[in-house]
């Protein structure tokens, strides 16, 4: 039996909407699973923070004066300067 053009076009129109609601679905997935993820990251990066002993900003400003002492080092041996001395800025 040979399926008429309004045929095709009806099972043409219902894999389109079937696709789009499949699509819509994943997505609204998506989402939840995304917001999910957050929260507990969130949660679990609070927590951690919680129970470190040295708060960030201070861990931060120690290895920021390590970096600087360590680089002033290291231009002071480039440019044959004795350990320890600082270097002149610009």
């Amino acid at each position: 039996m040979r399926q008429t053009q309004a045929q095709l076009a009806r099972s043409g129109r219902r894999l389109v909407v079937t696709g789009a609601v499949l699509e819509a679905a994943a997505v609204a997935l998506g989402i939840a699973g995304l917001v999910t993820w957050t929260i507990a990251a969130t949660s679990r990066t609070q927590q951690r923070v919680a129970r470190m002993e040295v708060p960030p900003a201070e861990l931060a400003r120690r290895h920021w004066a390590r970096a600087r002492a360590a680089t002033s080092a290291g231009v002071g041996a480039w440019r044959g300067l004795p350990a320890g001395r600082e270097t002149a800025r610009r």
